[in-house]
């Protein structure tokens, strides 16, 4: 599984633990409300902040793609590289509303078998995200978000299907000491069920302030296929790589749904309906308005069921105080 990064898994969670345990640490110095804690890292897409915040968030995952993937034709050779840039926003218009931009960016994909390789432009998707229950005392916030995925992007990277699709959310953050807990669950309802596929997710995150500027966190994430798409492969099958696009080859041929960038809205996508990846790393405070982000996250679920076998992300959030 690791074979591209070194190590092994168990010594990454075992250095994670030990990180934990020796948390000592001068204590935190004094902040304004909620501005002590950190935003989730893995799962960009779907995992979000419930404070409301103004930032700018350029993000930079490298994943890797398994060696082989589980179809209606058998297990495929793909194995390679994709290379993802983005940049996520929010705009805070009060303590308790703001708008939001979850989804852009450019996609760079490098199968080294089977497919073609491949680049362009993911789908765009933003919307509005208010806070139900804004509770400093208590250091809780639970907030509801509302998000459109437009069909914008490229089908060259798995993009731009149907009539897009909306994200209903909700997000909550609890801070107990230096311990914060939050977490998010919600839907995405394709506007056209043939398209794509409706799913469920969930993603959770824990991570301790060791120091004021260092913050070592552990991230699970959940889809699940509620209701797979109708898209078939083209009759010839594997025969029509190179004749017809590729897209409507994968999405027909796939058991399974891919990842967090990609519906794939397959007829068979609800053959292998959960992913599931944790994610272990830290963010760092270099200043007061930004925090860099670092994880490693890797498939708990079968990985030739999706589109990723494990990957590595690195981010900023550069805050503007409200």
């Amino acid at each position: 599984m690791m074979k591209r990064f070194g190590g092994s898994k168990g010594f990454i969670l075992g250095l994670f633990a030990l990180t934990l345990m020796t948390a000592g640490g001068p204590r935190l110095a004094a902040a304004d409300e909620f501005d002590r804690f950190i935003m989730p890292v893995s799962n960009p897409v779907y995992s979000g902040d419930a404070r409301n915040t103004t930032i700018v968030r350029p993000i930079y995952i490298h994943q890797n793609l398994p060696e082989k993937v589980k179809t209606s034709a058998g297990k495929v050779d793909v194995d390679g590289t994709v290379n993802i840039f983005a940049i996520a926003a929010s705009l805070a218009l009060s303590e308790r509303f703001s708008i939001v931009a979850v989804k852009d960016g450019y996609v760079d994909c490098e199968p080294d078998h089977t497919l073609n390789d491949h680049n362009g432009w993911a789908d765009l998707a933003a919307g509005m995200q208010y806070s139900f229950i804004y509770d400093p005392e208590h250091s809780f916030i639970l907030s509801g978000r509302l998000v459109y995925e437009a069909p914008t992007g490229s089908d060259q990277v798995f993009q731009g299907n149907g009539n897009g699709n909306i994200n209903p959310s909700l997000l909550f953050l609890q801070g107990i000491g230096r311990m914060q807990f939050s977490g998010s669950l919600g839907f995405v309802i394709p506007l056209d069920h043939n398209e794509e596929n409706t799913l469920f997710h969930d993603s959770w995150h824990l991570s301790y302030a060791v120091t004021d500027w260092f913050r070592p966190l552990v991230e699970l994430n959940h889809f699940y296929v509620v209701d797979d798409g109708n898209r078939d492969a083209p009759s010839t099958g594997l025969d029509a790589l190179g004749t017809s696009k590729e897209d409507d080859l994968v999405a027909g041929i796939a058991t399974f749904n891919g990842c967090d960038l990609i519906n794939l809205g397959g007829s068979n996508s609800d053959e292998n309906r959960n992913l599931v990846t944790m994610a272990v790393g830290a963010r760092f405070r270099v200043t007061k308005w930004m925090d860099v982000g670092a994880v490693y996250e890797f498939v708990l679920t079968d990985e030739s069921n999706g589109l990723i076998e494990d990957r590595f992300q690195m981010d900023a959030v550069i805050s503007v105080p409200f």
